[in-house]
């Protein structure tokens, strides 16, 4: 019922987002002036960053209230093909987007949020999460059966300085547990 429900709406990503607190006690006639403007200014930045379609969405839902001005992606379909084999592949990486699910392994593997309240700049920005493609949220139920699912499904690797992982993003979800220390992360892509 999930996937089904999860296939025929799709799903969309938000890739970043704008906090835009300093605006919420404003007087209703001011925001109405400025936050057109500001998102005009907003839509023409990103679309000088990135090659895919974007849209901005003024949102209090993601962030504990709080009026941020938002980046989606457009709705993708949960499951494509591998590109080499063919096969059905979940490519919805709902567990690692999800805000929801990024504050309750908060809570469970640190204890807090992460720093993000001692964080500036682009750590503040780039904040992900996740929607139905109509641009609802995905209800908490579903939410923790992605969320039980995953975490019945992971396998902790331990890495060690100067180790390299490849991975095929199509095959394989991937991400980090807490850990102390700096990281190092180089990213490409090739066929």
């Amino acid at each position: 019922e999930f996937l089904k429900r999860l296939y025929t709406k799709d799903m969309r990503y938000a890739v970043a987002q704008f906090p835009m607190g300093f605006l919420q006690d404003k007087p209703e006639f001011l925001t109405g002036l400025v936050k057109p403007v500001i998102k005009s200014v907003l839509d023409v930045a990103i679309g000088q960053k990135v090659d895919f379609y974007t849209e901005s969405v003024w949102d209090t839902y993601t962030n504990n209230g709080d009026l941020v001005l938002q980046v989606r992606a457009a709705p993708n379909p949960p499951i494509v093909r591998h590109p080499e084999t063919g096969e059905p592949v979940w490519f919805a990486n709902i567990h690692s987007h999800s805000a929801k699910l990024r504050d309750m392994r908060a809570q469970i593997y640190s204890g807090g949020d992460e720093g993000r309240d001692k964080t500036t700049g682009s750590s503040k920005i780039n904040l992900t999460d996740v929607f139905y493609g109509d641009g609802t949220p995905i209800s908490e139920e579903d939410l923790k059966h992605v969320a039980e699912v995953t975490m019945k499904n992971v396998k902790f690797i331990k890495l060690n300085q100067g180790d390299v992982v490849l991975v095929d993003n199509y095959k394989t979800q991937h991400g980090r547990n807490v850990f102390e220390g700096t990281r190092k992360n180089a990213v490409t892509w090739f066929e």
